[in-house]
């Protein structure tokens, strides 16, 4: 303000709902509060109206770095108070701390002004005092117009119904008052002090909505579709947005690639539209409502959580027309965009543990205690079990109210697990030396723990030490066995390498690397069955990106030749799978070279090794997943001929798989979850009948 008056040129830019857009005066953009109180700072204010009607505030943090944050701003009014009124309470609040804070740490920061609107008579204020709380935590200027103008009514000056047309949108009348309200606190702040930059405080709220993205148009394409299209209604005021997926079939689904602690969908909601289902992973149902019988005559617009608490990274949403009272109406289901928040940095990532260190107490349960059920290939390490391959898993039965895991990384970089306790998922990482505590708050009663390695054996080695219980608690009978186990080996397809990376794979950050969430595990999933994984980025059996090849380690407890050999298992794999041949092709291509001409014998070889070793096991050879197969003619022609050799020498027990799904670079989860698709049916209806 201080500069406007001094005759500088300042751009103020405002963002909000339909409020902001200036609906309900004519014509919106120029008779609206945002353009009258440009105008009533003078030609020197370049105005930039970032309103978008039914737009609330988790919707707004998705467009504020093209719409507003683009433009540098010098000035920024943010206007969410009605529309966040009818947004989830437990997003609103970290929505619209997340505007602010966006703003805040900009390149450079603007200005920030908080305006609090509320509907006809000063309500509901839920929203607008968790916005002013907020104004008040960051320092920043803030107007509560309902309180504003209740002053002038108590004091006879004005009217609420002189404002109002209808309880939610003020009139012209309406935006003139707005306006007055904010050109008075505007010239307020610039009579004060100038204050000196302050360090950001630590948010109220959190700091999911900082960190989003959104798909939307072309980079909202499901991995798998039946009965929607391209098409459906666009946000007319939403620069550039390009139509999602509709459907009139009451069969449609649809199923897409998304990352984030939270996920939620966009989508259009009218008296002539119909319901969805969606839901996040294999996480609850929510009803999405593009039937909504009050929106007479006109589209709203609904951001809708779908999954929240989501472990950091990859995920799968899934998305069906619902049967309902609309079914076989014809009417169109439609979603715009998915929106996700929460895509954290790695030094970020929150965590439901509190990590303390090791407690002396009695009372530690030992790693080798005969309650606890270890599956995989875990070896023994002092005081405790090696975790080295990926999807290494523990199972458990427990009481009380906490559990406490005693872990130590032993090799490598941080170790990620996945803890899964009653079917929810718990991200914990490894980041420093030395052995911890990991204590999980729960609520009191019986739980039930999966404890699964999920960064591959050549990143990362791992300890096991023990685990504790809340006092009073005690280890149940473990979970029963699984009916069928199957056992892979592979490479870094099989690994789950980069299956849940964003753009480009990657090795920096191994948070987004999930074997728990490869082909193989889900197969075993789907199959109701244990699973063990032997597999490793970069390894062959003629070539590697390393140092080993398969065959120097492939029966180690971990791949390094100083591991010990392990025995074989008491309960020998029911299928035992074979994915290897990526690297083999793939390695000496990077040098302008061909395959190994012995490939397709030593490959052989090391099929005699896996049946010498499992001599009653079903022996699947598999081959795809990623381009090998489609570029090296001798991989198809090695894993083919091997199995005709063995069924020759009466071996017919030996099967071979090619994938149909399969990516140019490392799989994300999305092919994973069609790999393990294809292999379920062919193990159901070849190998296991």
């Amino acid at each position: 303000m201080q500069r406007l008056q001094a005759g500088e040129t300042i751009t103020l830019a405002t963002i909000g709902g339909s409020i902001t857009t200036g609906y309900a005066a004519q014509p919106p953009r120029e008779r609206g509060w945002a353009a009258l109180l440009a105008r009533s700072l003078g030609p020197k204010a370049k105005l930039v109206n970032a309103g978008v009607s039914g737009t609330d505030s988790a919707a707004g943090v998705q467009r504020l770095q093209t719409q507003v944050l683009d433009k540098s701003p010098d000035l920024v009014i943010v206007e969410f108070g009605v529309n966040d009124q009818w947004l989830d309470p437990a997003v609103r609040g970290s929505s619209y701390e997340a505007i602010l804070r966006r703003l805040l740490t900009s390149k450079k920061p603007p200005a920030v002004v908080v305006l609090g609107l509320t509907q006809q008579g000063n309500q509901a204020r839920d929203a607008v005092d968790a916005q002013l709380k907020l104004a008040a935590h960051y320092g920043l200027a803030a107007l509560d117009f309902g309180r504003w103008m209740q002053a002038r009514v108590d004091a006879g000056e004005d009217r609420w119904a002189a404002l109002y047309d209808e309880p939610v949108h003020p009139n012209a009348t309406g935006h003139q008052r707005i306006a007055l309200a904010l050109a008075e606190t505007l010239r307020a702040a610039a009579r004060g002090p100038v204050a000196a930059p302050a360090p950001l405080p630590e948010p109220v709220y959190g700091r999911a909505h900082e960190f989003t993205r959104m798909l939307a148009g072309e980079t909202l394409k499901p991995y798998q579709v039946r009965g929607f299209e391209r098409g459906g209604e666009v946000h007319p005021e939403w620069t550039g947005q390009q139509p999602g997926w509709v459907s009139k079939a009451d069969d449609a689904e649809a199923h897409f690639l998304v990352w984030g602690r939270e996920v939620a969908v966009f989508h259009a909601e009218s008296e002539h539209y119909r319901n969805l289902e969606a839901w996040v992973d294999d996480g609850p149902v929510v009803t999405l409502r593009g039937q909504v019988p009050e929106r007479k005559g006109y589209l709203g617009w609904h951001y809708a959580v779908v999954g929240r608490e989501l472990e950091p990274g990859a995920h799968l949403l899934h998305v069906r027309v619902k049967k309902d009272e609309w079914t076989g109406s014809g009417r169109p289901a439609s979603l715009l965009a998915v929106m996700s928040a929460g895509i954290f940095p790695p030094e970020l990532h929150p965590s439901d543990f509190v990590r303390e260190a090791p407690s002396s107490k009695p009372g530690l349960i030992a790693a080798d205690d005969p309650k606890l059920r270890w599956i995989g290939r875990v070896g023994t390490a002092p005081g405790g079990k090696l975790l080295a391959w990926s999807g290494s898993e523990l199972r458990a039965r427990f009481t009380g109210d906490q559990l406490t895991l005693r872990l130590a990384p032993s090799r490598g970089s941080i170790n990620h697990f996945t803890v899964e306790v009653d079917g929810r998922r718990h991200a914990l990482a490894l980041r420093s030396s030395g052995p911890a505590d990991w204590r999980l708050p729960l609520t009191t009663g019986e739980h039930e723990l999966r404890l699964v390695k999920r960064t591959e054996a050549s990143q990362a080695e791992s300890v096991f030490l023990g685990l504790r219980l809340a006092e009073g608690g005690k280890l149940l009978d473990p979970p029963a066995p699984r009916p069928l186990k199957l056992e892979f080996y592979g490479d870094s397809i099989t690994a789950g390498a980069c299956n849940g990376d964003i753009g480009e794979d990657q090795y920096a950050d191994l948070s987004s690397h999930d074997g728990t969430r490869a082909y193989g595990a889900v197969t075993a999933a789907n199959l109701g069955a244990d699973y063990v994984g032997i597999a490793i980025s970069g390894i062959g059996i003629t070539a590697t990106w390393d140092q080993l090849l398969m065959p120097e380690v492939w029966n180690r407890y971990a791949p390094r030749l100083d591991a010990r050999v392990a025995p074989p298992d008491a309960r020998a794999p029911d299928v035992v799978l074979l994915n290897l041949g990526q690297n083999d092709h793939g390695f000496p291509a990077s040098k302008g070279q061909t395959i190994a001409t012995d490939f397709g014998p030593r490959y052989l070889a090391f099929v005699r090794g896996l049946r010498a070793r499992y001599p009653q096991a079903r022996i699947v050879l598999l081959m795809g997943g990623m381009s090998a197969p489609r570029e090296q003619p001798a991989i198809p022609r090695a894993v083919l001929g091997a199995m005709q050799t063995l069924r020759a020498e009466g071996d017919a027990k030996v099967w071979s798989y090619r994938f149909e799904a399969f990516s140019w670079a490392h799989p994300r989860i999305d092919v994973h979850a069609l790999m393990a698709d294809e292999l379920t049916r062919f193990l159901k209806d070849e190998v296991l009948k």
